[in-house]
């Protein structure tokens, strides 16, 4: 029996070694972002950054609650497949042309001109908005930008909390395998102007491909898979088709269990891929239990990692923090702060008009570990518990205000109480975020 044992695992073990494309352990490529400053504080340095501590204490999901939640997730996830033509406003559209009415400045301090404004505007070719008007999906990780374009805008480097990482032209990350709608091409065709179901905006025309009914059939089939790994490597003959991060999805095959993703044709359109996990660990049938182990495992490997405004340079910002908590669960947030807050399928509690006492009782009695959500404008953290008898989250935080203006830069996913920085003199007390916050989301 266990020479029977043995041989079944490393025929196994060999087929994994030896497919054509394998998901394997990997790392984000290093980048300006881990230059940035990871200053300390008291809450960084005296509450260790690891959450086991607090996820004995999560409630666990009950499996009923999971699958209702995760059936929402998918049918968000998938709803540009079901979009006939893109329904945004002028606004909408062209809100980001402001940009070339102000002092914008590239990451050296280089002043941007217009007539680069003026050609990115053009190359938008908006008249031709809708005249592609097909469903696409992602074949690599890849940025959503404002512009046509992968140059940086900066407001003024010199001005506290604007500058590197701050680029006004990432507008998001769209992961591998995400289902899109393709509006137009810019007048170059090296972009085309996309919808996904959290964000819209440019992507590179190489990074997508388009889909027919048929490959929808085989893709959309109600058996997903989610990475449970973070910053991964899927690797087609030794070749790096792309970086996946943790919380990206995956069709299974209903018959033989494998792991599903787009490739492109000659044509454009999306070919049906299959790979293997070097490690069982790296990938799970959605959703995983919400129980104390997973979420310190989920979230465990989101603290520390560089801040990166809007997914920029494959990291993540506050909002992306928890909705990349929340996905492996089968809990759908949308993109961004504000959005988290007011829109999501949790119920909103207003801290306005109390004062730092009553704002941290409330907490201490309404949220929950691992599923709340605390919310002040621009940005979002995740509920972990209390300490000695403070709130305490996981957030990605740029920085603490100071009395100067300036601000001390953290730079990454910290595990904190709500007094960033109580201790130090040069602390702007009333900016803290026991005095700001706005909002509780259960």
């Amino acid at each position: 029996m266990k020479k029977y044992i043995i041989v079944m695992l490393t025929t196994t073990l060999l087929s994994t070694l030896f497919a054509d494309t394998v998901l394997m352990r990997g790392q984000r490529p290093a980048s300006a972002l881990d230059s940035m400053p990871r200053n300390d504080v008291a809450d960084t340095l005296e509450i260790e950054q690891n959450t086991e501590a607090f996820s004995q204490y999560v409630e666990p999901m009950s499996g009923y609650e999971q699958l209702q939640n995760d059936d929402i997730y998918n049918s968000k996830f998938f709803e540009p497949w079901g979009m006939i033509e893109m329904d945004l406003t002028e606004r909408e559209k062209t809100w980001q042309f402001k940009y070339s009415k102000e002092k914008t400045y590239r990451r050296s301090g280089r002043r941007i001109p217009k007539k680069w404004f003026s050609y990115q505007i053009k190359n938008s070719n908006f008249s031709r908005y809708n005249s592609v008007a097909q469903p696409a999906i992602t074949i690599r990780h890849t940025d959503l930008k404002l512009y046509p374009s992968k140059l940086e805008i900066f407001y003024n480097p010199k001005r506290t909390g604007e500058g590197f990482p701050f680029d006004y032209n990432q507008n998001s990350a769209i992961y591998i395998n995400t289902p899109i709608f393709v509006s137009h091409y810019s007048n170059d065709k090296k972009w085309v102007y996309v919808k996904s179901a959290f964000a819209f905006g440019w992507i590179k025309n190489s990074d997508m491909a388009f889909v027919s009914s048929d490959f929808q059939q085989q893709f959309q089939n109600d058996k997903y898979a989610i990475t449970v790994t973070d910053n991964l490597n899927l690797m087609e003959d030794g070749v790096k088709v792309s970086l996946v991060k943790m919380g990206s999805i995956f069709p299974m095959d209903k018959i033989t269990n494998e792991y599903l993703y787009a490739g492109k044709d000659s044509n454009g359109y999306a070919t049906i891929k299959r790979f293997s996990p070097s490690d069982i660990n790296l990938i799970a049938r959605k959703p995983i239990k919400f129980n104390a182990f997973n979420v310190a495992h989920i979230s465990n490997q989101l603290v520390g990692e560089p801040y990166g405004w809007g997914g920029k340079l494959q990291a993540r910002d506050c909002s992306a923090l928890t909705r990349d908590f929340f996905a492996p669960f089968g809990i759908y947030l949308p993109r961004n702060s504000s959005q988290q807050a007011k829109e999501s399928s949790g119920s909103y509690l207003s801290l306005s008009g109390l004062n730092e006492k009553e704002k941290q009782d409330t907490i201490l009695s309404s949220a929950k570990p691992f599923r709340t959500l605390l919310y002040v404008p621009g940005h979002i953290m995740l509920y972990l518990g209390q300490r000695d008898g403070q709130p305490v989250m996981l957030h990605n935080y740029w920085g603490a205000r100071l009395k100067s203006g300036k601000k001390r830069v953290m730079g990454r996913a910290i595990i904190s109480t709500t007094k960033i920085g109580d201790e130090r003199r040069d602390t702007k007390k009333d900016s803290m975020l026991s005095q700001t916050l706005k909002g509780v989301v259960n």
